[in-house]
């Protein structure tokens, strides 16, 4: 083999290679997955993974210790820290015998070098056995604020659509 068709070959993978690392760990994609994150503890289904105990760690692991939360009934409003929302989402889980959210039209936009927000229209479908099932539909806003290396949400205003 010529030397450049090997350099071509190595070449070629390696920067394929790397613009794939890039685009996974930029500041988007990291807050696509956090808030990915928020959205996965909040489900239960038969596959669902983790006990509400284990998704209400993952929950406050991804809140600032101030969180804001604008939302219509039956989720309460106000600010709140990472313990509390860790307790109503276990309360949440334990009332409900399944939840699936959708997310369509996903956008990140970041107004300051640390801040972010995240937004995205969801769908949800909560059963709470047999007979009562609700559907319910969102505009869904997160802000995200860096916090080192991580980035935290401080604030998720949900709008009925």
């Amino acid at each position: 083999m010529k030397t450049g068709l090997k350099l071509l070959l190595f070449l070629v993978p390696a920067v394929a290679a790397t613009l794939c690392m890039l685009w996974i760990f930029s500041p988007e994609q990291t807050v696509i997955r956090r808030a990915e994150v928020l959205f996965t503890c909040l489900e239960k289904s038969t596959l669902s993974t983790g006990t509400p105990s284990e998704k209400a760690e993952r929950f406050q692991a991804v809140l600032s210790p101030a969180l804001e939360i604008r939302a219509p009934h039956p989720v309460e409003s106000g600010a709140i820290g990472p313990a509390q929302a860790g307790r109503m989402l276990k309360d949440f889980q334990q009332s409900i015998t399944s939840c699936k959210i959708s997310c369509e039209e996903e956008s990140v936009d970041f107004p300051a070098e640390d801040h972010a927000v995240y937004q995205v229209a969801i769908f949800a479908e909560i059963a709470q056995g047999p007979g009562r099932k609700y559907h319910m539909r969102y505009h869904c806003r997160i802000e995200f604020k860096r916090s080192g290396r991580d980035w935290l949400a401080e604030a998720i205003t949900l709008t009925p659509v």
